[in-house]
């Protein structure tokens, strides 16, 4: 991350303490009620400098609008006074009134041409655009470096008329033409790929990091794009077929970061947070007689997802069987650059006593990655390795298409990165729990899926596959599973932290369900020795 993912320095978790105690929301409370044993406390937060919060609430504009205010909002973010678009039931509504609670004066925010006085100092005019073509990522990778708003072509007299001048007139350009002509204004290293038609998620970050903002380019272009603006880019948004995308992706050395419809991403980064300490559990002793098996929850990578639904859905962090048994989530490490204040809430309200919420990197450790693909997997290990010390993490996902699980020999040999856990993209259970020793540290292939609609991914068929394996952790690695919950399946069940329920409830008699970090350290304990 250092280096290569230039971001501003206050997502640095700070050290010592500052400030007064976080309070959770009355929606937090419930959550941390209704999943049985309470969080460690949150540390004292660090003040942020902060002073006002106006909120806007997107439903009540114009699509026009819309846009406008969230270029308005990069352009600000970073200061004193900055814009907030409401969410209502997700993180973000949470987070807010954490805000609150500490004293930052939040507001709602005034009629859009009051709002654009209040912050005129910060503005030098406009860029012209058309919604719904190319022309609106142009503005977006222009308003940052210009110091301008983007304004679709129907509010441009009102625009005048408040003294904004028309800066430039994009309409009918592309991204291309942006980027050959004005390359040097855009920041490398951060690249924003977003749909024409999403017009009011994540442009904020875009402007705010004065990043080329591009979708649906070709094959050439895509490529073009990498190289002129890396080395090693993240890439923010998404890109249409999720393969295509994230090959192209890897082939330039670049890190994916599915995030096309996050909101005030511009606004928490600059939110400092102090990180709990995470405890880490010791290896326990395993007898003859026992199967140890892991379930670890997949889509970590996915920040929009953290920041949005996750946190409140009863199916994921909001379950009532959270802290019932041991479970392990992936997370996105680079949560603790562009969002701290949301890897310090889970990790603060995590439970912490008989049943432990444990914590890996989503995929493939920074960001989402094909390690077969990388032309660097030195550098994308150096990247993940900083990225997972800034966030507490010990052990990496890593998703591969092709290849082999040879390629993650550059992660295990980072002294940050105690093991990794292997997926092949379809399906991610193909190498069915093979395991790939290092210096004394293992790449564990996931074993079995919870995954919908096959029978041998459902509670029933995990639990008769695990009752088959042989018995015996100190002496057989097959004793050992490691299982992946997909994200996306068992709705109609109740979500898939139901599915695990029911799995545990029909594994076999001793069968010891753990952390990944505990697994990890059996499998290094026990196999370690004679491994790799």
């Amino acid at each position: 991350m250092k280096g290569a993912f230039p971001l501003t320095t206050h997502g640095r978790f700070w050290q010592g303490v500052a400030g007064r105690y976080a309070l959770l929301t009355g929606l937090c409370a419930l959550l941390v009620n209704a999943c049985g044993s309470p969080p460690v406390p949150p540390p004292p937060q660090p003040p942020s400098g902060i002073e006002t919060i106006w909120v806007v609430h997107p439903e009540d504009l114009s699509k026009a609008e819309q846009t406008l205010v969230l270029t308005l909002q990069g352009l600000v973010a970073s200061g004193p006074s900055v814009i907030w678009i409401a969410e209502e039931g997700v993180l973000n509504t949470i987070l807010l009134e954490q805000l609150r609670d500490e004293g930052i004066s939040v507001q709602e925010a005034p009629p859009l041409s009051e709002l654009l006085r209040t912050f005129r100092g910060q503005i030098e005019g406009a860029v012209l655009y058309e919604l719904g073509t190319d022309s609106i990522n142009v503005a977006t990778s222009l308003c940052g470096p210009l110091k301008a708003v983007a304004v679709d072509a129907s509010l441009q007299p009102w625009v005048e008329e408040l003294g904004l001048p028309i800066l430039m007139d994009v309409r009918g350009r592309d991204e291309m033409w942006a980027l050959h002509h004005y390359q040097e204004l855009f920041h490398p290293g951060i690249l924003v790929e977003q749909s024409e038609e999403k017009n009011a998620h994540l442009r904020d970050f875009a402007v705010a990091h004065s990043a080329f903002t591009y979708y649906g380019l070709g094959e050439e272009d895509f490529r073009a794009v990498g190289l002129a603006l890396g080395p090693d880019p993240t890439y923010f948004g998404w890109g249409g077929d999720e393969h295509t995308w994230v090959r192209r992706v890897s082939e330039v050395g670049g890190a994916a970061v599915p995030a096309d419809w996050s909101r005030n991403l511009s606004v928490l980064e600059h939110v400092p947070a102090a990180l709990p300490e995470r405890p880490h559990q010791r290896v326990p002793s395993v007898h003859k007689g026992e199967r140890v098996v892991a379930f670890v929850m997949s889509d970590g990578d996915n920040i929009q997802w953290m920041g949005g639904g996750f946190a409140t859905d009863r199916g994921f962090w909001a379950s009532p069987h959270r802290g019932s048994f041991n479970m392990t989530w992936e997370i996105a490490p680079l949560l603790a650059e562009v969002a701290p204040r949301a890897l310090a809430y889970f990790y603060g309200t995590a439970s912490n006593g008989d049943a432990v919420d444990d914590f890996v990197t989503g995929p493939s450790g920074i960001g989402y990655a094909f390690h077969n693909y990388l032309p660097d997997r030195v550098a994308f290990a150096q990247r993940t390795a900083d990225a997972m010390r800034e966030s507490d993490l010990t052990i990496a996902t890593m998703l591969n298409s092709g290849g082999d699980m040879s390629q993650c020999v550059e992660l295990l040999e980072r002294p940050e990165i105690d093991g990794v856990l292997y997926k092949d993209y379809a399906p991610y259970n193909a190498r069915e729990g093979q395991i790939f020793w290092h210096e004394g540290k293992p790449c564990v292939a996931y074993r079995y899926l919870l995954w919908e609609p096959k029978r041998a991914n459902s509670p029933e068929g995990v639990a008769e596959a695990i009752s088959a394996l042989p018995a015996d952790p100190r002496n057989d690695p097959d004793s050992y599973a490691l299982i992946n919950v997909h994200a996306w399946s068992f709705k109609e069940m109740g979500g898939p932290m139901e599915a695990v329920r029911r799995t545990i409830e029909l594994l076999p008699r001793d069968t010891r369900v753990v952390t990944a970090e505990v697994f990890i350290g059996l499998l290094r304990e026990h196999f370690g020795g004679a491994g790799g």
